[in-house]
């Protein structure tokens, strides 16, 4: 059985293995603007991968809010690894990196209401009106414990 890995980007080589990731999936996939995919806020992020037998085949960052409130962003899985539960394991890990012993801190994120269920599934509740980010539309979500 293949295992899967978390890791929290250290090295300017693994950030640009994330970008490629984020580039295959947003801009030539769902032909998002590079211009607003790197929206020049990634120093301001921690950057996570999920590593697989020999390669990197998930990305995310968090962008802290404020000092209790963290939003994930970016969360990018490749075409041929969706529905084998690789999105979940970087949302859960995410979670755990950030509430373990910290259980004040929120997290929130923006979903494309494409995959609002997916958040559902693991905690996260909608709240607000949906609203569009390049054309596509969100609903912004909380994680609850």
């Amino acid at each position: 059985m293949k295992t899967y890995s978390f890791v929290k980007i250290n090295s300017p080589e693994d950030l640009n293995i994330s970008y490629k990731i984020r580039k295959k999936v947003f801009c030539e996939e769902q032909k998002i603007s590079e211009k607003i995919e790197f929206d020049n806020l990634d120093h301001l992020c921690e950057h996570f991968l999920i590593h697989k037998d020999k390669g990197y085949i998930a990305t995310a960052r968090v962008r802290p809010k404020n000092k209790k409130v963290f939003k994930i962003e970016r969360v990018a899985v490749l075409p041929e690894f969706r529905r084998l539960k690789v999105g979940s394991l970087l949302i859960n890990e995410i979670v755990e990196f950030y509430l373990n012993n910290k259980k004040n801190n929120s997290i929130i994120l923006h979903s494309q209401v494409a995959v609002e269920e997916f958040y559902k599934s693991l905690n996260f509740i909608s709240y607000g009106d949906q609203f569009y980010e390049d054309g596509i539309p969100h609903i912004a979500m909380v994680y609850k414990n």
